[in-house]
């Protein structure tokens, strides 16, 4: 039994070392500039985003850590990041799925005028 704790101490501290703690800072950061990405990309696709609302979770493992509110006079929208995306930046993968991610997320906010359900003939 002894050699099990030791195993699972040695496991604990490898992760510890292997995922550096980020600092608030560095999360606001991050969270500053996926809001800055989320508000040039509804201008292009002309969407009007009245507010960028965030949440930054405290359970940093989990995959829908942080929370990002795209809110428009008329809808909103909620996108997930986990922590690794809102404290690392120059990852070229992970900004194209950030990018991807709020793309799909202002898409939906998007006025859309309903298709008639029945014709005239």
């Amino acid at each position: 039994m002894a050699d099990s704790n030791v195993v699972a101490t040695d496991i604990s501290v490898r992760n510890e070392i292997a995922m550096p703690t980020a600092t608030p800072l560095e999360r606001s950061n991050g969270a500053a500039a996926i809001s800055a990405k989320a508000m040039t990309l509804a201008a292009a696709l002309e969407v009007e985003l009245v507010e960028c609302v965030w949440d930054i979770g405290a359970d940093l493992t989990h995959e829908h850590a942080h929370r990002l509110d795209l809110i428009t006079a008329a809808k909103s929208v909620r996108v997930y990041f986990p922590d690794l995306e809102l404290t690392s930046s120059g990852n070229a993968s992970r900004t194209k799925r950030i990018e991807e991610r709020l793309q799909r997320a202002i898409v939906q906010l998007q006025q859309r005028t309903p298709a008639p359900t029945y014709g005239f003939r």
